[in-house]
């Protein structure tokens, strides 16, 4: 993961994050609604500066918050008395146990920034040996075909080279953000439905819904 980009996005993560909240709400809506008549430990995976992980976990009546980003500014952020820790590390470094968490979330294509099939291979593993028997993982990733927010002709231009030109390389993207008149420059990756459903088998998890 990029910590030095989100190191620099620190002091602006929750205005930035504001701005998008309709986008994380709907998303934050369809996982309560999965959620219901569940409760216990939330592992929160990119966590950002926490904010939003400890709307999520209050909503969904969790007992114990986790919290996990590699940008140790981020971290720092996260240090708030409704979290019980927080780790310092990347997806795909998570530990390897114990099994205890009911839910984990790993949201708003964090799994985008994880460099590479076999490392977010590695991270999906991670995230799912920290499961509970009959947890469930939440994973939320950008669309490469979203007409809404890349417009029809980029995205006719990416399924012609995805059937030309198939490669790992086809969804890397590198972008900017502009916030508080600053330009902070990073990169990620956008997914396909099929690279997701091959990633969660490669993973050892079964998609449920």
């Amino acid at each position: 993961m990029m910590a030095t980009s989100y190191d620099a996005l620190a002091p602006h993560f929750a205005a930035y994050a504001r701005s998008r909240a309709p986008y994380c709400d709907a998303v934050d809506r369809v996982i309560l609604s999965r959620l219901r008549g569940r409760s216990g430990a939330l592992l929160d995976v990119g966590s950002g500066d926490g904010g939003r992980a400890v709307r999520l976990a209050k909503a969904a009546f969790m007992t114990r918050l986790v919290l996990s980003d590699p940008s140790q500014r981020m971290v720092a952020q996260c240090r708030q008395p409704q979290v019980s820790e927080v780790w310092c590390t990347a997806a795909e470094e998570l530990p390897a146990g114990p099994a205890s968490f009911d839910v984990v979330t790993c949201l708003w294509n964090v799994l985008g920034v994880v460099d590479g099939t076999e490392r977010r291979i590695v991270a999906l593993k991670r995230m799912g040996a920290l499961l509970a028997p009959n947890g469930r993982m939440f994973v939320d990733v950008h669309n490469r075909y979203n007409v809404r927010t890349s417009g029809p002709f980029l995205v006719w231009a990416r399924i012609i080279r995805d059937r030309l030109w198939s490669s790992e390389v086809n969804g890397s993207v590198a972008f900017t953000w502009s916030v508080a008149g600053e330009r902070i420059p990073s990169r990620g990756y956008l997914f396909t439905a099929g690279e997701m459903r091959r990633l969660f088998t490669l993973s050892g998890l079964r998609v449920i819904n």
